[in-house]
Formats: structure tokens, sequence, C-alpha cells
């Protein structure tokens, strides 16, 4: 496969994290755990809480996006070597 074909690859991949488990994360929590995950990620105070639990969630989101379609590559060589 083409370099171009596989960055659309990841491109789709992580757009599809990026949307979905930030969404799940804020419907799932209670206010509680909101407030102590925005405690956590707001880095001492540098920046607002929505705003620190929404870039956590982003890098979140764009790290398990490229992640799982190299595990998902690594799986796919392995089961093509071995059919084969």
């Amino acid at each position: 496969m083409k370099k171009s074909g596989k960055a659309v690859i990841y491109f789709l991949v992580v757009i599809v994290f990026f949307l979905t488990i930030p969404e799940i994360v804020i419907r799932v929590l209670t206010p509680e755990q909101f407030a102590r995950l925005s405690d956590f990620t707001s880095l001492g105070g540098l920046f607002s809480n929505l705003l620190s639990i929404l870039i956590f969630l982003g890098i979140v989101s764009i790290l398990l996006g490229v992640l799982a379609v190299f595990l998902t590559k690594k799986i796919y060589r392995c089961l093509s070597r071995s059919r084969g």
C-alpha cells in the first residue's frame, strides 16, 4: 500500500477515536468523577478544568487510534504469514 493510503487510514481511525472516546467518557462519568479527572489533568491549574480534560481526552484518543491501527496491522501480518 502506498504511503498516502496508509496516512489516510491512520487519519480516519484517529478521527473516529477522537470523536467517540471523549463523548463516551463525558457521558459515562458522574460529576464527581469528572471533577476528579479534570483536577488530575489540569496541570496544577495551568489550564481551566474543562479545557484540560478536553486536551487530555484528545491526546489519549489520538494515541489510542494510532495504537489500534498499529496493532491491527501487526495481527493481520502475523495471521497472513501463518496461512501462507
